[in-house]
């Protein structure tokens, strides 16, 4: 329990736990390239114990496993990693393309969100592990912990939004636009930086054009909206030159 907390909101481990059990522990980090199994991704930045490994395995145990297993010591190893606190679980009949085009035309231009059209886990997933070479939330933990080091100790507040390609869950949905706010605080931890809050995403797309050629083709278009949000959970090096989070492109 006071490991969990640690990690949740960094509350200080006394010394006599830190002197035991805690190597038991280490941090999962990928190479970070579009070789990575999906299900590895999700564990990136991820504190586990040897002696309860995740369900992927612990790294290196799986066929081409791309990544690593690094000693974690507490106040002293970097970790960082998002978890969705919204259920992304939806009662409703994931839509096909042929409904996309079903409620363009009969649909009267009325929205709909992704959690009633079955969406809503392919989309926050796709986009937290699936976008690009790494997954949007590994780009988002970097994004943080650079704004974590500009702002020093206090709350911390932090705006994104960028275009992304959501092709691979459906071709209807195209490129759709996440927006989003990561609220929370920076704690000065020495050399290190504590970073917790949560992240509140925006999803929002249209569907104007079932040929995809640019046409109205005598039906109604409508907008796809959804939200979620994913807690934060961080301890970086204050230096950026010698932390594996920070300086990267901002998307």
């Amino acid at each position: 329990m006071a490991f969990v907390e640690y990690l949740r909101r960094g509350t200080p481990i006394r010394l006599s736990l830190k002197q035991v059990g805690i190597t038991d522990q280490y941090v999962w980090r990928t190479r970070r390239d579009e070789r990575v199994r999906r299900s590895h991704r999700m564990n990136d930045g991820r504190v586990f114990s040897w002696a309860d490994p995740p369900a992927t395995g612990h790294p290196g145990e799986d066929y081409n496993c791309r990544c690593e297993a690094v000693r974690f010591v507490a106040g002293e190893t970097e970790f960082g990693f998002h978890e969705f606190t919204t259920s992304l679980d939806s009662s409703y009949t994931c839509w096909a393309n042929r409904d996309f085009v079903r409620h363009y035309y009969n649909g009267g231009g009325r929205a709909v969100t992704l959690l009633e059209i079955g969406h809503l886990r392919e989309i926050a997933e796709q986009y937290a592990y699936g976008d690009g070479a790494e997954g949007a939330f590994r780009r988002l933990a970097d994004q943080v912990a650079d704004e974590a080091r500009a702002s020093g100790a206090g709350s911390l507040s932090y705006d994104f939004g960028a275009p992304y390609d959501f092709g691979d869950v459906a071709f209807s949905h195209g490129d759709g636009v996440v927006r989003g706010v990561f609220v929370g605080r920076v704690d000065d931890r020495g050399a290190m930086l504590r970073i917790t809050g949560e992240t509140t995403f925006e999803f929002r797309d249209s569907f104007e054009d079932p040929l995809d050629i640019g046409i109205e083709a005598g039906g109604t278009p409508y907008a796809i909206t959804g939200d979620w949000t994913a807690r934060f959970s961080a301890e970086v090096v204050k230096d950026a030159g010698r932390s594996e989070y920070g300086r990267v492109g901002r998307r």
